[in-house]
């Protein structure tokens, strides 16, 4: 569920709650003289995190002792805000000129551009702050040639990677890196956050519920009246399960879904089938082994089903893909 990130004007620096303890403690590393030169920082919500990359570039570049928030005002933090500050270099994917989406990875042509910048003389004393998200997003060679720079560190630079997926970054720039994990805000704290932005409580659990208790996400649904296409999509299944409609009436009736809301949809239905499937799985009769069967054969849809239908990274056609899963699913579940 992340917005194209692809244009920095575009970016408000900010953290949540939940997020400002970490920026709180690399400033008190910072102050202390022990700042690690190399940060890799997961967060585990789905959203986008650009504004909490920016607002930890911020903090660590500003030059007011008032806390741990930028003060806005001295010059590091009006340069930032105007997105011409020269020690601060932020890579992100860019805007595909053919397509004009987001590209599908972050270029190396990019990475030898962060490392040419970090590598000049500071303007400020601060030093030098280098951004990369979704770090994910680099390629083999993007991340190659990122490693040297890694392990021979720019004096006073520190490059931040912030990511969604640390996995899917190599183990040796893992390794090279002060990890640090942002995880999803526990429930409550949870809730009270979303009553503060207008839910109530009822809702506010409903979409935590919806988005896996991911905070920001259970926001950006309510946003986008995910719970009224929620039940559309369950009352078109339904209707297909039955034999009421056909594969492609289905997928024709969801054709102003979003492809992730539509991968988030699905999901929510396979992850409650495998839950109701779990308690009959006692026992070693024929019947418990057929519905195991069964219950292996989902959990491999579910899987497939996230990959397939991450189509920001194929140029498969989402109506076929979804017929796909969606027969499948039929064939496991009638």
């Amino acid at each position: 569920m992340k917005p194209d990130a692809t244009d920095p004007d575009l970016i408000s620096a900010h953290a949540l709650p939940w997020q400002q303890p970490v920026i709180d403690q690399l400033l008190a590393f910072q102050q202390a003289g022990k700042l690690p030169h190399a940060l890799l920082i997961e967060t585990r919500s789905a959203t986008d995190s650009a504004s909490f990359g920016w607002q930890l570039a911020s903090a660590l570049l500003c030059r007011a002792e008032q806390g741990t928030k930028p003060c806005g005002e001295c010059a590091a933090c009006q340069s930032l805000q105007q997105n011409n500050f020269p020690d601060f270099s932020y890579t992100t994917l860019l805007e595909n000129e053919r397509t004009h989406k987001p590209n599908k990875d972050i270029k190396i042509d990019q990475i030898r551009r962060l490392i040419h910048q970090i590598s000049l003389t500071n303007s400020h004393e601060a030093g030098k702050v280098a951004l990369i998200y979704p770090a994910e997003k680099m390629n083999t060679s993007s991340a190659n040639a990122l490693l040297k720079t890694l392990e021979e560190p720019t004096q006073g630079a520190v490059l931040t990677l912030l990511t969604h997926n640390a996995g899917r970054l190599p183990v040796t720039i893992r390794s090279r890196c002060q990890q640090w994990v942002i995880e999803k805000p526990q429930r409550e704290i949870a809730v009270q956050w979303l009553v503060s932005k207008g839910l109530t409580e009822s809702e506010s659990h409903q979409f935590l519920d919806y988005s896996g208790n991911d905070a920001e996400l259970a926001w950006q649904l309510h946003q986008q009246d995910y719970a009224q296409q929620f039940e559309r999509f369950k009352e078109l299944l339904q209707k297909y399960l039955s034999d009421k409609i056909d594969v492609v009436s289905m997928t024709s009736g969801l054709k102003k879904y979003d492809s992730e809301v539509l991968s988030l949809i699905l999901q929510s239905i396979m992850e409650n089938q495998i839950k109701s499937w779990l308690p009959k799985l006692n026992g070693q009769s024929k019947d418990v082994q057929f519905r195991k069967q069964k219950l292996q054969a989902l959990l491999d849809l579910y899987t497939r089903q996230q990959r397939q239908l991450a189509v920001q990274d194929n140029n498969l056609n989402l109506q076929l893909q979804l017929e796909d899963v969606l027969i499948s699913l039929k064939q496991l579940t009638t």
